[in-house]
């Protein structure tokens, strides 16, 4: 067995705390980059159709709303399925 805490763990005594980052935070951060040089990059006017309305806005903040979107989306699931796991486990 190894003397190295478990992802997430606190460290045991005398032992500092680890700062390595794995490669699903470099892997967003790369993400984040690109997605903020597209939204930059597109600033011109578009027109929008919501259900009861239509408004010109620019771009860019239908991308940063659609980005926002999906950022939440894939955040909330891992919870949701989760938390529906355990429903079921308990009854």
């Amino acid at each position: 067995m190894s003397d190295r805490p478990h992802r997430g763990a606190a460290p045991l005594p005398g032992q500092k705390p680890s700062k390595n980052r794995g490669w699903r935070f470099y892997a967003a951060i790369v993400i984040a980059v690109v997605a903020l040089l597209f939204i930059l990059q597109n600033s011109q006017e578009v027109e929008v159709d919501f259900i009861v309305a239509t408004t010109s806005t620019p771009l860019f903040f239908i991308l940063l709303i659609t980005f926002a979107a999906g950022f939440l989306a894939g955040w909330l699931w891992p919870h949701v399925r989760r938390d529906r796991k355990r429903e079921r486990e308990r009854g």
